[in-house]
């Protein structure tokens, strides 16, 4: 005897992407964040699923308001229905089992895609994959090998290309090229459609080579400590960065990689030990309770504190919320915090690194021009002159000494994450700057 429908369980999948979704949706979190922190969810099929809602949001929400599906239906977690239409709309276009919602979303298909299909809806047309190479494990050398056996083909660019030439080149790659990036080694990007293909690549899985998008991949790259150099990472799970620093000092050196949360704590460890990691040294804690006592011989450090997110649409932040200002606040609070804590409290360190996924300058530029008062010890580097002046877009020219030396990775321009970067030094007796 066949069950009833309303006694039909939903699928797991379904109900652990809503109840994700729900959560991000309520405290403003990122989605990525949560699927970490879910222990036995299969985190790619639920990435799958939220990504394409973070993408079509408007049409999937449009369409079950036009329909009356929640208001028909009040019984029915809000949440759940915009799973189950995306995956019908935009995901797998199909939707497992029988259970009553399930159900429900089906007898809605006809009128629910027409809908999506006659709004015009247009979806962003996503940025570029970028593959980094992690030189731990793996050489460029091989993976240009190993992409020449697989029949890509590489699209190859004259040495003085400018910023501007290589991003055109980048929006017309055909489908079976790829690019080497111009700004940071190892980087290799492919056209979007391929993302899914590398997410599920034995390459990506053994750790040789690490899906990072190229604007986190420039934290390590500006910092650039050389080998045999003593790191510390202040905000460090879940790890990429601190990894793409190990490839910066080939796996020569040392880096504290500290983090306070245990479950991120325990990605950082996974990752790094993965990944080949020989010199990382994770530290569960509070960054802001290290001292020079234990710490001493730290000299460089890469601050990437907790922030509003506004820049990451690759980390399927489904918020598209409104500047909170009384949020931004506690915020700065925070970041300036830790970074004037790297700034004073290690008496050997020659840079610093602050980075920021935010696009709001409450986090940013009025962050560094508070250290900088705060610290007078430091100066700011320019970023754009470590990457031989071949880039576009720098902080506000309302801080006119301060927003020229920074960093913008803008979505639409660099077609990459939002990130900010500024670049700090410590000046030397003699230096009057």
């Amino acid at each position: 005897m066949s069950k009833k429908p309303h006694s039909v369980k939903v699928p797991t999948q379904y109900r652990a992407a809503a109840k994700i979704l729900k959560t991000a949706l309520q405290q403003q979190k990122s989605v990525k964040t949560l699927i970490f922190a879910e222990k036995h969810a299969r985190a790619r099929s639920l990435q799958a699923v939220l990504k394409k809602f973070s993408e079509n949001r408007v049409a999937v929400e449009n369409a079950i308001e036009e329909t009356g599906l929640l208001k028909d239906n009040p019984s029915f977690d809000p949440s759940l229905a915009k799973v189950l239409v995306t995956e019908l709309a935009f995901g797998r276009k199909e939707l497992n089992g029988e259970s009553k919602p399930v159900q429900t979303v089906r007898s809605y298909k006809e009128r629910l895609l027409k809908l999506i299909s006659d709004s015009g809806f247009q979806k962003k047309e996503p940025n570029p994959r970028y593959v980094r190479i992690n030189t731990n494990l793996y050489s460029l050398s091989e993976a240009l090998e190993y992409l020449s056996q697989e029949n890509w083909r590489r699209k190859e660019l004259p040495a003085d290309t400018s910023y501007a030439d290589f991003l055109t080149a980048i929006k017309s790659l055909e489908e079976d090229e790829f690019m080497t990036d111009m700004h940071i080694e190892g980087v290799l990007i492919f056209q979007a459609k391929w993302a899914n293909y590398w997410v599920t690549h034995e390459l990506v899985h053994s750790k040789r080579l690490i899906l990072q998008n190229k604007a986190t991949s420039l934290a390590a790259e500006l910092l650039a400590p050389p080998t045999g150099a003593t790191v510390l990472d202040m905000c460090a799970a879940p790890g990429m960065k601190t990894l793409h620093l190990c490839n910066v000092m080939q796996n020569k050196g040392c880096i504290y990689s500290v983090e306070q949360d245990r479950v991120r704590y325990k990605t950082l460890c996974d990752i790094t030990e993965q990944a080949g990691c020989e010199i990382v040294k994770p530290i569960l804690g509070d960054a802001l309770n290290l001292t020079s006592d234990s710490y001493e011989d730290v000299e460089y450090i890469l601050v990437d504190p907790s922030c509003s997110g506004s820049g990451m649409q690759s980390r399927m932040t489904v918020c598209d919320e409104p500047k909170d200002d009384s949020r931004l606040y506690k915020l700065q609070g925070l970041q300036i915090k830790i970074l004037s804590h790297a700034m004073g409290s290690f008496p050997n360190v020659k840079r610093i690194a602050y980075c920021t996924c935010s696009l709001w300058k409450e986090e940013n530029e009025q962050v560094v021009e508070r250290c900088l008062q705060l610290n007078p010890s430091y100066k700011l580097l320019s970023c754009k002159k470590a990457l031989r002046n071949k880039w576009h877009n720098v902080g506000d020219k309302d801080y006119p000494n301060i927003g020229k030396n920074c960093l913008y990775c803008l979505p639409d321009s660099d077609l990459t994450d939002g990130i900010f970067l500024a670049l700090f030094e410590k000046r030397r007796e003699d230096d009057k700057d």
